[in-house]
């Protein structure tokens, strides 16, 4: 009798077990409300100032978003002024450090980069509207933090890995891959020293590390605007500076 019980109460519990595994919709549910939920939602824009250091290079930066998808992104190196932006239609950069001081349109996967960076909310908010796929793949364990694991699939195709920490269901690592000057590159990202701004919660530390490399690009927040006042024409693809004509021949 003893023996049939034990078997009974075990099928059971093999039984109960996916009804307590959280789904995808669950945890992303979550994670919005971590992130600070209709206060994030109600955001219009943010500006982030801090600076990006690789070896012995350190560059300022600044980030500036509105919904539902723009962005731009400067950064001073040795001097020089870069930057990268998108206004919902055309994505476009600026690199002087690399000889090309007039700006140029994003194609290819640099433009898909920046569209991504544009998207206010990320692509898990709203991600059916979105075109995208987001799939559970359970509960891991991330240099000894407990966490769930999430595969996130763009519109476009790219895939991302997600890891949520446990506790709090903010995000503390993703992977992907992506290419980098033309060959595919598998990158981790270690995000975490979240700070609260306005009710909404916003990582301050952000570590990109290429696989099979050594070194990492370290991006450290110092500032954070919820809702600051920016010009549409910020993100507008300005036009080349004019050059002086040459002397008409005689």
């Amino acid at each position: 009798m003893m023996k049939k019980l034990v078997l009974a109460l075990s099928a059971m519990a093999l039984l109960a077990t996916p009804l307590f595994a959280q789904t995808a919709d669950e945890l992303i549910e979550k994670n919005i409300k971590a992130h600070g939920g209709e206060k994030m939602k109600a955001m219009k824009s943010v500006r982030m100032t801090g600076s990006m250091k690789m070896g012995p290079i350190e560059a300022p930066f600044t980030v500036s978003k509105t919904r539902p998808e723009k962005v731009r992104m400067e950064f001073t190196v040795q001097g020089m002024t870069g930057m990268q932006a998108y206004d919902g239609t055309t994505g476009w950069a600026v690199m002087p450090f690399m000889g090309k001081k007039d700006p140029e349109k994003l194609a290819g996967d640099q433009l898909d980069d920046i569209k991504e960076e544009a998207d206010f909310d990320g692509p898990m908010v709203d991600y059916k509207a979105k075109g995208n796929k987001v799939e559970s793949l359970g509960k891991v364990d991330v240099e000894g933090t407990p966490a769930y694991k999430l595969k996130l699939t763009l519109k476009n195709g790219n895939e991302q890995t997600i890891y949520l920490d446990a506790d709090n269901y903010l995000e503390i690592k993703s992977e992907g891959k992506r290419k980098i000057q033309g060959q595919e590159t598998e990158t981790e990202t270690i995000i975490g020293n979240y700070k609260e701004v306005d009710g909404v919660m916003f990582p301050t530390q952000i570590e990109n590390h290429v696989k099979g490399r050594e070194g990492a690009q370290t991006f450290t927040i110092s500032k954070i605007e919820v809702n600051p006042t920016i010009d549409a024409a910020t993100f507008s693809m300005p036009a080349a500076a004019k050059t002086d004509e040459a002397p008409k021949k005689q």
